[in-house]
């Protein structure tokens, strides 16, 4: 399974809203269905909530250590996966 570590990111939900900062977010191999996931490692307490919370809703991810680089998510589901959160789900057509 390849993995592709995009460094820092805000996460806004579907009204915009910051829900926080987490320093490393990684990109994984496509999950079943060709969802999209992503490991989230060191959020703010209050995004760790907010991710593990998420039933499929849309999300928002912009790096802050790349140019630019973020992922829309039409919707997206999260749970704790060890010390990290797991997000899962479809990214929105651009």
């Amino acid at each position: 399974m390849t993995e592709a570590e995009r460094g820092g990111a805000r996460f806004f939900d579907e009204t915009t809203r910051d829900r926080g900062f987490a320093r490393k977010v990684t990109r994984r191999a496509p999950g079943l269905g060709g969802l999209t996931v992503l490991d989230v490692a060191a959020p703010e307490p209050a995004l760790a909530q907010f991710l593990t919370t998420l039933d499929k809703h849309r999300l928002s991810v912009h790096f802050t250590e790349l140019a630019g680089e973020s992922y829309v998510f039409r919707w997206a589901s999260g749970y704790h996966n060890g010390l990290d959160i797991r997000i899962q789900g479809v990214l929105a057509d651009r």
